[in-house]
Formats: C-alpha cells, structure tokens, sequence
C-alpha cells in the first residue's frame, strides 16, 4: 500500500477533535468558506448575507428582533444594516407606529440578488452534503435543528467572549472526569 493510499484510510480528524465543539468549528469554518467563495465577487460576507436573509424572511421587523432571530448583537447587527443599506439592499423605514423606530425592509436590488444567488449557494450545500445520503442529509439538518433549539441560551451574542450567565450544571463534571465525553475540549 502506498503512502498516500495509507493516508486516505486514516481519518483526518484526531480522535480527541471527535467533540461537538471542534467538529462544528470545522464545520462552520468549511461552510463559511464555500459560501464566502460564492459571495466575494459580490462583495458580501456570509454573515451579511444571512441579515439579508433574516430581513427578507421577515419584513418589516424592527432591527433587535431581526438581531435576536440572528442571535446577534444588537449593535454589529445595526453597523451589518448601515453596509447594506449602503450597496441599495436593505432599506430602513419609519414605523408609523411609533415615529422614532425603523423597520427593514430588502430593496428590489436585494431580493434580485437573493434571488440571482440562491441557487448557487443551496448547490454549494448539496456539495458539502454530498458525502452523505439524503436520508443522512435530512437527518443530520434535523439534528442540528434539535441541538441548536435545545441550547437557545448559549445562542447569544457574545457567548464565550464574555461570562456566561446561567448555571452550570455539576452533574457533567464528576471527580474531575466529564461525563459527556468531551475530555478532549
């Protein structure tokens, strides 16, 4: 067996990296980079791209819901909305209900673009999938899902930068060994 036929049979990924936290970081970091590919002519970012989508997803919301159905921070997300408004994509307009807040709206340029690189990028995740089944492919959306709304509060903006605020729970920790098999995080 040659060397390079030996090195595809080994797993890439280190069997102390076989924890959520490291997967999904390698995850997130490849998927973020496909789609950056995608969008760089474009001079978007995924994450401009994604408020986009939450503003066109749900028009007319006010820029702290939109923010928190991103689960991110108010005032990063306000500086993402200047940069769109700024290329024409995302418009801000004066709730008549109450004259000192804005509610967004994507422009008719905004969703033409949405609409132009949509399929590019659902193509771009079928490829990254593409090693799996559609039954698998299906599974694991839906697992993420699971997960991610099982965990809302370590959704928020800042997490791990700053001090989180809920309470650990003593029972994953016992005499010093994790319970959950995340030894190698």
């Amino acid at each position: 067996m040659s060397g390079q036929a030996s090195r595809r049979t080994k797993s890439l990924v280190l069997p102390s990296h076989r924890v959520p936290a490291h997967l999904a970081r390698r995850f997130n970091q490849i998927c973020l980079g496909v789609v950056a590919e995608i969008l760089a002519p474009e001079d978007m970012t995924p994450l401009l791209w994604s408020v986009m989508a939450t503003v066109q997803e749900a028009p007319g919301s006010g820029q702290k819901q939109a923010a928190d159905a991103m689960g991110v921070d108010a005032v990063n997300f306000g500086q993402m909305i200047d940069v769109l408004e700024g290329k024409g994509l995302i418009d801000r307009r004066i709730d008549p209900g109450d004259r000192r807040a804005r509610k967004l709206h994507v422009t008719e340029r905004g969703a033409a673009l949405r609409e132009r690189l949509r399929p590019t990028l659902l193509s771009a995740q079928e490829r990254l999938l593409a090693p799996l089944s559609k039954a698998e492919r299906a599974a694991l959306l839906d697992m993420l899902v699971r997960i991610i709304e099982a965990n809302e509060s370590y959704a928020l903006p800042g997490n791990g930068r700053r001090k989180p605020k809920r309470k650990a729970h003593p029972e994953t920790n016992v005499g010093g060994h994790h319970e959950n098999g995340l030894e190698g995080v």
